[in-house]
């Protein structure tokens, strides 16, 4: 196995504390017949990662020295962590679900709370629901910009029964619809759920904007932290904007 493969295995096997630990005594100036033996705790996959790990450095020879390898091992780590913060998320309304960070409606609120600049609410259904007038409220109020896209009766041709300006009492957030005039064919819907706040996190799933979709339903949906994805989702509905396809309400 080559040393960047075997770094790699490490990473892959041992705790964030064992390879700190490992990392320490590699800067300290153990050898590399001394790693084998330098992970207390370790499972016989994690022994044996950084037995080949072992080998590899000593083939390595003087091209690497120990605290370049902990710089190594150092670095896998710190990925690893990035890599655990960007990890999508399963949200879930509904039986089973497990723990309140894990609900839809804990979610959006979460997201909400958490805005600095600016929120984008995407939704097909939509009622004014107290909870979350309350917090594109305290949105507004914190200086985001805050734009909410939404279906409406006369857009949908009839498909969508449902109130045409929800959170209508809710100061200072931007209203948008995409005109029947626009849409592709007869009987197109704006059929999107998607909440992303300062293009950094999203939720992206199944459920409406109504008591039922956030409490009583089974809906499924994924929480991004994955900045790039979650910019991605907000620059294609501003782009619907910019460019006329959407209407400013």
């Amino acid at each position: 196995m080559n040393l960047l493969d075997a770094i790699g295995a490490v990473v892959d096997q041992l705790g964030d504390a064992q390879i700190e630990d490992l990392a320490a005594r590699c800067e300290r100036g153990a050898s590399p017949s001394a790693l084998a033996a330098a992970v207390p705790g370790a499972g016989p996959g994690g022994k044996d990662a950084v037995a080949r790990l072992a080998a590899a450095w000593a083939a390595a020879g003087n091209r690497l020295t120990g605290p370049g390898l902990a710089l190594a091992l150092r670095i896998g780590l710190r990925e690893r962590a990035h890599a655990r913060e960007r990890r999508a998320q399963p949200v879930w309304t509904g039986p089973g679900a497990a723990g309140s960070e894990r609900l839809t409606a804990s979610v959006l609120h979460e997201l909400l709370c958490s805005a600095g600049e600016r929120v984008l609410l995407v939704s097909y259904a939509a009622f004014t629901l107290k909870e979350i007038a309350v917090d594109l409220e305290a949105a507004v109020g914190r200086g985001c910009t805050v734009d909410v896209v939404f279906e409406t009766d006369a857009d949908s041709g009839g498909s969508y029964t449902g109130p045409d300006a929800p959170f209508g009492a809710v100061e200072g957030i931007r209203r948008w619809r995409w005109p029947a005039d626009r849409r592709p064919a007869t009987g197109a819907a704006l059929h999107a759920k998607l909440l992303v706040v300062d293009r950094r996190r999203a939720l992206i799933g199944s459920a409406n904007l109504t008591y039922r979709a956030l409490h009583d339903n089974l809906e499924a949906g994924v929480l991004i932290s994955d900045r790039a994805v979650a910019s991605a989702l907000d620059e294609h509905v501003r782009t619907l904007m910019r460019t006329g396809t959407f209407d400013r309400i």
